[in-house]
């Protein structure tokens, strides 16, 4: 027996708080059996849960109930066929990016593919129900390819399902609108940042991504920790390329100035300069600007201060945070958002949400090696993609010696 009790909670009268109060200790229930250890460790030490390999579901009905809350009800014909829809699409993304004949797996130490198809038994259904079961079962020969799906499935559902993806296009025009308004394009092939008062920064290059190809998306996706759609901060991105790394500034203040980027929309968390000492650079200024004050500089003076590359470059760099970027990669990242207007389908109803973008600044030098150097942009998607590989097929890829748990690429 129990008895209620009701109370108000005395710092805030609007809250009233209930309990059931055992009239009696009450005696634990036993366990049915084992702890799903692997599952409950996930969610409690904050693992990803494309990184499990055991699923504790022991039933068709159960399978089911777990589709349903995931999201999905299977009495319902667009449902069906949106989860079908996922399926074939992981299957021939598997079976075109991860176990292509067409790479030369070997002369990047990298295992060679188990298979040149996703077995036709898991294919054939398309039933998801079916992979569920199968990745539960430890001992099935199928499991790890039930479980490979099944990792790449979940990843589309976020990426499809998401804001950012669904408005990509609308974001992309409000977002780069905006720096169109401050640039201003010139002869020979430079471009000129103008500011307020006539002020001007002429940068060697800029470029924008207006879009990011679905399956980059989803590869970049199956090797980060989170593994959801809302972390890929670049589906809209521009890049700025200084003459001198100290511009860098410089281009900042313009694009603060001009309030292109808001301060108070910069992600803190995802700020990265690998481009310049900004300490260094700071104390050197001031300390210049002191000296022309008191008549013994000119502005001239303080102007060459950006033209000179006598500047230590931060000890940090992009592979501190992103394993898969080059070391010799150096650049100012800065993550924003940008408040978006949007309709929902035919509604004249608006919403307003957050969409991030990515603003990246390199100097001319960092810029021209990224492109053929160390850090040429083509290595690092080669990188993205043995990850994601390895982090997929997991057990099915034969032990090499490059065969280690891939790096989480942030």
């Amino acid at each position: 027996m129990a008895e209620s009790f009701l109370s108000k909670d005395t710092d805030n009268p609007e809250i009233t708080v209930t309990a059931m109060l055992p009239v009696e200790p009450l005696a634990p229930e036993p366990l049915a059996g084992e702890l799903p250890w692997e599952v409950l460790g996930a969610m409690i030490q904050g693992k990803s849960p494309i990184d499990l390999i055991s699923m504790p579901v022991y039933s068709r009905e159960e399978a089911i109930e777990l589709i349903y809350n995931y999201g999905f009800d299977l009495s319902l014909p667009e449902d069906v066929a949106e989860i079908e829809g996922y399926f074939v699409e992981a299957v021939n993304f598997i079976e075109h990016r991860f176990l292509s004949r067409s790479i030369d797996w070997a002369a990047h130490r990298e295992p060679l593919p188990p298979a040149d198809k996703v077995p036709v038994a898991l294919t054939g259904s398309r039933d998801v129900i079916n992979l569920i079961l199968i990745a539960a079962q430890k001992d099935h020969p199928h499991r790890p390819w039930a479980c490979a799906l099944l990792k790449v499935i979940h990843t589309l559902v976020y990426i499809q399902n998401s804001p950012l993806y669904k408005y990509h296009a609308q974001a992309s025009e409000t977002i780069l609108s905006r720096f169109r308004q401050v640039l201003l394009p010139e002869n020979d092939g430079t471009v000129i940042l103008q500011g307020k008062y006539g002020r001007k920064l002429k940068l060697y290059a800029f470029e924008a991504k207006h879009h990011k190809p679905r399956e980059s998306i989803l590869i970049k996706l199956l090797c980060k920790k989170e593994n959801v759609a809302e972390n890929v901060w670049d589906l809209v991105g521009v890049r700025l390329v200084t003459f001198h790394p100290a511009q860098a500034i410089l281009a900042v203040d313009i694009l603060r100035e001009q309030k292109v980027i808001l301060f108070p929309n910069v992600i803190p968390s995802r700020s990265r300069n690998t481009l310049i000492d900004f300490a260094h650079f700071h104390e050197m200024y001031e300390s210049q600007w002191e000296q022309y004050k008191q008549g013994k500089l000119s502005l001239d003076d303080i102007q060459k201060l950006f033209e000179t590359e006598a500047f230590v470059t931060p000890n940090e760099t992009h592979s501190s945070q992103n394993p898969l970027s080059s070391p010799q990669y150096r650049s100012l990242h800065i993550t924003c958002r940008q408040l978006l207007r949007v309709k929902a389908g035919n509604s004249l109803a608006e919403t307003r949400f957050a969409f991030p973008y990515e603003v990246q600044i390199l100097d001319k030098e960092s810029y021209l090696d990224s492109k053929v150097g160390h850090g040429a942009h083509a290595l690092y998607k080669q990188r993205q993609l043995f990850a994601a590989r390895r982090r997929v097929l997991g057990s099915l890829l034969p032990e090499t010696g490059n065969n280690a748990p891939p790096p989480s690429c942030e």
